[in-house]
């Protein structure tokens, strides 16, 4: 008898440990680590540049509205990172392209806590590596309000945080006006022109072959993603 309750209590743990990983990964889904997002203060880190840190003052004042924030300089954002009390928008360069990028603080390190380690949330490609120029700046309440609609969308869907900025592109172009050149879609973006979708292309300086550029097709009045490519040149 009691070698039987034994089969019985083995075979009933067997069954019970699947539900019971699912229901303890959950808790480390990107989803749920973002759920604190609109309760925590996002540090907006300033970049010792006077023109496009005036411009970043501005624009997160008008559109940031889905969590509270405050602006910092490079070494606050050093010194705070690694906490857990505060997300970071900031900027970051690889080899071709500077990032806009909204992270997580956290420690790092292997043995540290799944639920506490630092985050990269999601980033956007802004211009070629290096400080952004005026060209690339006029995309900037884009870049934002892309962030904002990722963020919002990310917290209640797996397959969105974990897809990038991409996951929030929309197919439906009816009624609305395609347009196909740079330059002429940047004074409609500046004008703010209704009903218009417009290019932006990031470039790597120098470009050449081998190198990449994305591209994308961004709406001038409500800043909806349209299209997200990259491509080698």
């Amino acid at each position: 008898m009691k070698a039987h309750f034994l089969k019985y209590f083995a075979l009933l743990a067997f069954l019970l440990l699947p539900l019971s990983s699912m229901g303890q990964g959950k808790v480390y889904t990107k989803s749920n680590r973002l759920a604190d997002f609109p309760t925590k203060t996002t540090k907006v880190v300033l970049t010792g540049q006077p023109i496009l840190d005036a411009l970043l003052k501005a624009e997160f004042t008008s559109r940031w509205r889905i969590s509270p924030y405050e602006f910092c300089d490079a070494a606050e954002f050093e010194k705070l990172r690694s906490g857990t009390l505060y997300y970071f928008v900031h900027f970051a360069s690889d080899d071709e392209f500077t990032y806009m990028y909204l992270s997580k603080g956290g420690p790092l390190g292997k043995n540290t806590d799944p639920l506490k380690k630092a985050m990269d949330v999601v980033n956007i490609p802004i211009s070629a590596a290096g400080t952004p120029g005026s060209d690339e700046l006029v995309y900037l309440p884009a870049f934002i309000d892309m962030i904002q609609e990722y963020v919002l969308k990310a917290m209640v869907s797996d397959r969105v945080a974990y897809s990038g900025i991409k996951a929030i592109m929309r197919r439906n172009k009816r009624g609305k006006t395609v347009c196909e050149s740079e330059s002429r879609g940047r004074e409609l973006f500046l004008s703010e022109a209704p009903n218009c979708i417009v290019p932006v292309v990031i470039k790597p300086s120098p470009d050449g072959p081998g190198r990449h550029q994305y591209n994308m097709l961004v709406s001038t009045d409500n800043h909806i993603l349209y299209s997200f490519k990259k491509s080698r040149l």
